[in-house]
């Protein structure tokens, strides 16, 4: 059969996995996906983000997110307007874009056929369709980091393209901060890997040149968000060196252990300190981004990266990757320590913030897929069909049962992971408007602050206008839409601020065990 026809058919099942439900499961947005949907739709509308800056580089809402989803959102915002589908779009079209672009480069580190192996496996993985249903920025850096690669391999051919792929990788730059530890270390790899210095023809070296010069362009203004723009916000807060319990924690061991060693008194700094304990740390975060726990069991067990739970890969790749690293290292020595530097680069900027992560480690995920596509070729050829039939059943049990809780299970388990309460809310006031004179929501229900206008489609105007000024009830800042408040409703002082508004009111609110409740005065 044509290859084209069957990496087409590849490429219509991973869309179907992709968008089946999409709209159910996840079953709303969560915090991220708000934000980036509201700068996107106020982009579109204004020019300005959802707090009134300028086409900005770095988005404060998102604790200083780079600007490449945001950007490359409004197209799809504006086609699909300020829902589900126009935040997840892009990421949707990243995964048929990573399908593809592991056909290719495959195709040119192997053969055809193991490039529409990887591309299958893509298509169901489910590390993959995961990423693929939410609106993740790492998706779509990921999509763009293989495109760059893809470029420059191509660019042997065609040198024009390694403008393309500068520019490509700079775009990651801009989309996902990992990639501002993994990204520049990766591309020395590359360039050893392709033997750069010595394949470079001189009339080749202009365009090689050229697409450097736009890659440090590009990676300049994408550092200097670092300083000007604040966009490691979050990377600052969250780390393993900033975290106070953390830090707690190991000076109390160490002092202890100071406190209780038989070593001489002159020698124990060297063994019990800070810096040790970190090493010790780090190492632990690292290592378990290749555990089986991790790669094949539960996970990074965040039901919003991975929304049925399991392991990033199916059981049966547990086998095929041994098989593919075994049967590389038999072939092509070379691109197995290429794919194997890939793997080891990938969880570093995972390690650093803590536990394994499917957003932060998605860079591991091509080269692994590889590794498989080039196991599953191997017992392929074997005469004896016997361990193709065995992991075949293993893989269709578990395959049924990742469908069946990614569609049908996860979305009601898991909604409070994706604010579900927050677009219950939303909509329960939208209902509600014409019914009351004024409508509070309490900003303890999670990202109802954010949701409320991408559910009721909000002007970003008005968005902006109240992010600057809110209104003041009392001593109670909201922000007010028409005639529904976002604020923090003390109980104490609900009958103060509401005589203050006159009329029929209703109050929404979260009880404490997590449900929406309403109150009428």
């Amino acid at each position: 059969m044509n290859s084209k026809i069957i990496l087409a058919g590849i490429l219509l099942v991973g869309l179907l996995l992709r968008t089946l439900f999409i709209g159910s499961s996840p079953p709303s947005l969560y915090g991220d996906e708000l934000t980036i949907t509201l700068d996107a739709y106020s982009l579109l509308k204004t020019g300005h983000d959802q707090l009134g800056n300028f086409l900005p580089l770095t988005f404060p809402m998102g604790a200083g997110r780079p600007a490449g989803y945001v950007y490359f959102s409004i197209p799809f915002i504006a086609i699909f307007g300020p829902t589900a589908l126009g935040v997840r779009f892009l990421s949707i079209l990243s995964g048929i874009g990573i399908i593809t672009l592991l056909y290719l480069i495959g195709r040119k580190l192997f053969s055809q056929r193991i490039g529409l192996i990887a591309a299958l496996i893509t298509a169901i993985s489910p590390w993959e369709i995961s990423l693929s249903r939410g609106g993740f920025e790492a998706h779509f850096a990921l999509f763009l980091v293989l495109l760059g690669m893809y470029l420059f391999l191509k660019a042997k051919e065609k040198p024009i393209f390694y403008l393309f792929s500068a520019f490509s990788f700079g775009l990651a730059l801009h989309t996902y901060p990992t990639y501002k530890i993994t990204l520049p270390l990766f591309l020395l790899v590359l360039a050893w890997f392709t033997n750069i210095k010595k394949n470079l023809p001189s009339l080749s070296k202009k365009y090689f040149f050229s697409g450097v010069a736009v890659l440090v362009i590009l990676a300049i203004t994408s550092f200097s968000q670092t300083f000007i723009g604040g966009s490691e916000t979050r990377f600052l807060s969250i780390n393993v060196f900033s975290q106070d319990k953390l830090k707690s924690d190991i000076e109390e061991k160490i002092n202890l252990e100071r406190t209780i060693t038989s070593l001489p008194k002159s020698l124990i700094k060297y063994f019990h300190n800070k810096p040790v304990e970190y090493v010790k740390i780090l190492g632990e975060n690292y290592l378990q981004n290749y555990s089986a726990d991790f790669l094949f069991i539960h996970g990074d067990r965040n039901p919003r990266h991975n929304m049925a739970t399991i392991g990033e890969f199916y059981f049966a790749e547990a086998i095929l990757i041994l098989i593919g690293f075994i049967s590389l290292w038999q072939k092509q020595k070379r691109t197995l320590i290429f794919l194997m530097i890939w793997i080891i680069l990938a969880p570093i900027p995972t390690a650093i913030i803590g536990d394994p992560h499917a957003l932060r480690s998605a860079f591991m995920l091509p080269p692994l897929i590889f590794l498989s596509a080039l196991g599953l070729i191997t017992i392929l050829e074997m005469k004896n069909k016997l361990p193709v039939t065995a992991l075949t059943v293993v893989f269709v049990i578990q395959f049924a049962f990742f469908l069946q809780k990614l569609y049908f299970l996860a979305p009601i388990e898991y909604k409070n992971f994706w604010s579900f309460n927050a677009k219950q809310a939303s909509y329960m006031a939208l209902e509600n408007r014409q019914k009351y004179d004024a409508i509070f929501l309490s900003d303890k229900i999670d990202n109802i602050e954010f949701a409320y206008p991408v559910y009721t489609k909000v002007e970003p105007s008005e968005v902006i206008s109240q992010n600057k000024i809110n209104t003041l009830i009392g001593m109670n800042r909201f922000k007010k839409y028409g005639n529904v408040y976002i604020g923090n409703i003390v109980e104490s002082e609900i009958k103060n601020f509401t005589k203050q508004v006159g009329g029929k009111i209703l109050i929404i609110k979260e009880n404490t065990e997590s449900n929406i409740t309403t109150q009428e005065i």
